[in-house]
């Protein structure tokens, strides 16, 4: 019965774990549907469309209506001191000096803007959901080897203990090994404090409680295949930043045919109806419908040179643009040739941390031999253990610094987007 029960106890831990498994590609989505500043972007994105469909409105007739009463506080001497009219327009505009078309563009090049702006923000949380992810990989990983650690200079520990009851050794031995063994125990907890630390992150990333356990699927120390480089013309067309400084340029330039228009002559037509009492207003006088067409002509002629000044803000903002974009071009053209210069020496790292560190163990399986046989002292043993500690954290870091490369590379070249659709 009770080995039935243990069986069943063990059952429901490995089907806890297996579920809580957690994918990098499933994490990067619940990442994206929980991220605070994604939704604003979408919010963004949202309000630039409202404004551009508004802005489109402009070329459509314009209905108003108009209700107005007064009060003379003089009494006329025929009919009644109030009055009253409603008055219904319809106006349609003719030429606005191309301010409608201009607005509209400019609406519609922001609404795209915007989509930019949250393509963006979206590659940026892919990118910090797999660096927090593999940032939880490499704190585990660290663990595991400090609690190796731990356990072969406790297993030390215990040999050397024996061989002291014996009097074989001398004390100092037995006291450089558990002091070795205090500081080991000491830097575990710091290990302990750091996976916890990166789990918290980990988990407030996707909404979840920051001790939630999680079992990774992926780990840093899988085996990677080499990331192909891409050129330069694929990364500036699929970048959402390059995309939106050559929107903005296009912005700018109806920005200032916007700032023209207003300063051409505008043309109007329209009808209206109205109605109101006969004239003088008396009771039992009833109402009267009229109504009308009206066209409208206006220009501005003069006004000490407003319209010059403001022509040329306009085109410095266009100019600016200009710059800004050559700008964008050049940021992603370093970053794309950094991201691959850290991402190849990183590839080279971790493959030489992996061939020490199959040397250090090595070294330290012979040292630990040697020393229970009696042909080293103990200080050879712990230099071993040091030695084959640095390298297992090397490759470690090796590992992480790689994952870490290839996930900024694949932000920098936008191929993240790919884990949303």
């Amino acid at each position: 019965m009770i080995h039935r029960l243990i069986a069943l106890f063990v059952g429901l831990i490995t089907s806890q774990m297996l579920h809580a498994q957690i994918t990098l590609d499933e994490y990067s989505r619940e990442v994206l549907a929980y991220s605070h500043e994604l939704r604003d972007r979408e919010l963004a994105t949202e309000g630039a469309r409202s404004t551009e469909l508004a802005a489109h409105k402009g070329y459509l007739p314009l209905f108003s209506l108009m209700r107005e009463m007064n009060l003379d506080f003089r009494q006329p001497e025929v009919g009644r001191r109030w009055n009253w009219y409603m008055r219904l327009d319809v106006t349609q505009p003719i030429f606005r000096g191309g301010a409608v078309r201009a607005e509209a563009k400019q609406a519609s090049f922001a609404y795209d803007m915007a989509e930019m702006e949250e393509e963006s923000v979206q590659l940026f949380v892919l990118y910090t959901a797999e660096v927090a992810y593999w940032t939880l990989s490499r704190r585990e990983s660290d663990l595991k080897a400090m609690t190796d650690y731990t356990n072969i200079v406790s297993s030390l520990r215990n040999v050397v203990r024996e061989r002291y009851n014996e009097g074989y050794i001398s004390k100092s031995d037995l006291l450089q090994v558990e002091s070795r063994l205090m500081d080991a125990e000491y830097q575990l907890s710091q290990a302990v404090q750091r996976r916890d630390v990166a789990l918290h992150d980990f988990n407030i990333l996707r909404g979840a409680e920051p001790t939630s356990e999680v079992l990774l699927a992926e780990s840093i120390l899988d085996s990677r295949v080499m990331p192909v480089r891409a050129s330069l013309e694929d990364v500036l067309s699929l970048h959402p930043d390059y995309a939106r400084s050559h929107l903005g340029t296009e912005h700018a330039w109806w920005g200032i045919r916007a700032t023209r228009a207003r300063y051409l002559p505008q043309i109007e037509v329209g009808t209206f109806g109205l109605m109101q009492p006969p004239q003088p207003h008396v009771k039992g006088g009833g109402t009267r419908l009229d109504g009308g067409i009206l066209v409208s002509f206006s220009t501005p002629i003069f006004h000490f040179g407003e319209r010059k000044h403001a022509v040329s803000a306009a085109r410095s903002d266009y100019l600016r643009s200009v710059v800004a974009k050559d700008d964008v071009r050049d940021r992603v053209t370093l970053d794309e040739s950094n991201g691959w210069t850290n991402l190849t020496l990183s590839y080279r790292r971790m493959l030489t941390a992996d061939e020490s560190l199959a040397i250090a163990r090595e070294n330290l399986e012979i040292s630990t031999y040697s020393y229970t046989e009696g042909l080293t002292t103990i200080l050879d043993v712990l230099q071993a253990q040091l030695s084959w500690l640095q390298i297992y954290t090397n490759a470690i870091t090796a590992q992480y610094d790689y994952a870490v490369a290839v996930a900024a590379y694949e932000y920098i070249t936008c191929r993240q987007l790919e884990v949303s659709n």
